[in-house]
């Protein structure tokens, strides 16, 4: 499968970020970097420097929605 360049960069550069720390705050117990954010920030970027552009993007993907899941739950309702 190819993948276009344009996504992985930004699948790589937003994940690099996303092992850092959570967009939302704190470290949230269902994320599957909870443990990895735990890590020293050496391994940390090991870990990620090891995964293909499909488990980036992969990730990525996850975050993406997760985010936008979390932003619409805390948006007020309007009429």
């Amino acid at each position: 499968m190819e993948l276009k360049t344009s996504l992985i960069e930004e699948a790589q550069v937003e994940m690099h970020a996303r092992i850092l720390r959570c967009p939302i705050g704190d470290n949230p117990k269902e994320c599957p970097l909870h443990e990895v954010r735990k890590w020293p920030l050496e391994d940390r970027l090991a870990w990620l420097h090891k995964k293909s552009d499909e488990e980036i993007i992969d990730l990525y993907a996850h975050h993406t929605d997760c985010l936008e899941f979390k932003i619409h739950l805390r948006a007020p309702e309007t009429d």
